[in-house]
């Protein structure tokens, strides 16, 4: 394991507070740090959430959640439970996992969408960990791994800041333990797997947290923590799904128009805005083969896909054949016009509305 310290004489609290922790190899210091998150059983805080594309300075996404977190050893996916609310109204049911199933709100349609992981093909339940589950995980890397890594450790007054930064040929993600996430043989970008934690003298706690990933820049950050207040008793995600909601499972296809119902019809019309805000309609592609290319800004096959789109680009005369991408994750002027730079394109890259992203 490959170790850069920094800022090595420090003290930790721990469970009595303002204990020193002073002369310590960085080993140390970070199994006093585990020391004291595995002393956090149950936790509830609020979340804010800021997500960046790779290269762009403006958020693509932020959003504010409020969470109840359960420590959870019986669990074999994560090691924890957890429950998560609309941080604007904590009464607002959005997400849980309980061990057995995950279950995500969709209030727009009045839908709960539970997945049991029975048609699950990865090594891991993909379950998002919550905040302190997550932190753990981290420290037991640093501690046990054989991979290359380097760890900067940084004194900062009245808080500490901790950088991992992992040099393998994948991505890696911390699902209860580390994972390496399978890459598409496309990938052209070496993978990037940063994490930042700064952590509080005055609790010995982290309280936020930054990553960053080959597609994506998120920085999560913590208040209004309270520790251990909580029973973890019989926790069920059902008992906080909300009245009068369809309950479906994940992957089972809901009744839907048939494509076959499209066929020799024509196209509706449409206008939308292009990276530098200019209107594009389907009018600009008359007498001409017109590829839609749904996409979104952060989906790793989607980006994959660039180089065979912009291949057929230039393998066809543009009188004959044009590709359009309609960006459906994100609407956000900016992103797509620094995911177009970056990628280069050489096809027209279109942000969309609410109507196409529902549709």
């Amino acid at each position: 394991m490959k170790v850069k310290s920094i800022g090595l004489f420090l003290f930790l609290p721990l469970v009595l507070f303002g204990q020193k922790e002073s002369n310590k190899s960085l080993r140390e210091c970070l199994k006093s740090m585990l020391e004291r998150l595995e002393q956090v059983k149950s936790a509830t805080y609020y979340e804010d959430v800021k997500v960046w594309q790779v290269g762009d300075t403006i958020p693509v996404l932020t959003s504010r959640r409020f969470q109840k977190e359960y420590d959870h050893p019986a669990d074999s996916t994560i090691g924890a439970s957890y429950v998560v609310f609309n941080g604007e109204d904590t009464t607002t049911f959005e997400f849980a996992y309980d061990g057995i199933v995950r279950a995500t709100a969709y209030h727009d349609t009045k839908r709960i969408v539970i997945d049991n992981f029975s048609s699950n093909r990865l090594p891991f339940h993909p379950v998002s960990a919550p905040f302190f589950n997550y932190a753990k995980s981290i420290i037991r890397y640093i501690l046990q791994t054989g991979d290359s890594i380097q760890v900067d450790w940084e004194d900062m007054g009245e808080e500490y800041h901790l950088t991992l930064v992992i040099n393998e040929d994948k991505d890696v993600e911390f699902f209860g333990k580390a994972y390496y996430m399978p890459g598409s043989p496309l990938a052209v970008e070496r993978p990037t797997s940063i994490y930042d934690l700064w952590f509080r003298k005055s609790t010995g706690l982290p309280y936020k947290l930054r990553k960053e990933r080959t597609q994506d820049i998120s920085l999560r950050t913590y208040s209004d923590i309270q520790i251990n207040h909580l029973l973890a008793e019989d926790f069920r995600a059902a008992d906080y799904f909300p009245q009068g909601y369809e309950i479906t499972k994940y992957g089972e296809k809901r009744k839907t128009s048939s494509p076959n119902e499209l066929i020799g019809k024509h196209a509706p019309e449409w206008a939308l805005l292009d990276d530098e805000g200019r209107i594009v309609s389907l009018n600009d592609f008359k007498s001409k083969v017109l590829i839609l290319n749904f996409t979104g800004i952060g989906c790793a096959p989607c980006h994959a896909a660039i180089p065979f789109l912009k291949k057929l680009m230039n393998d066809y005369d543009r009188n004959d054949l044009e590709i359009v991408a309609l960006e459906t994750w994100i609407q956000a002027p900016h992103a797509s016009r620094n995911y177009a730079e970056r990628n280069e394109l050489n096809y027209p890259f279109l942000s969309t509305t609410d109507e196409v992203i529902e549709a």
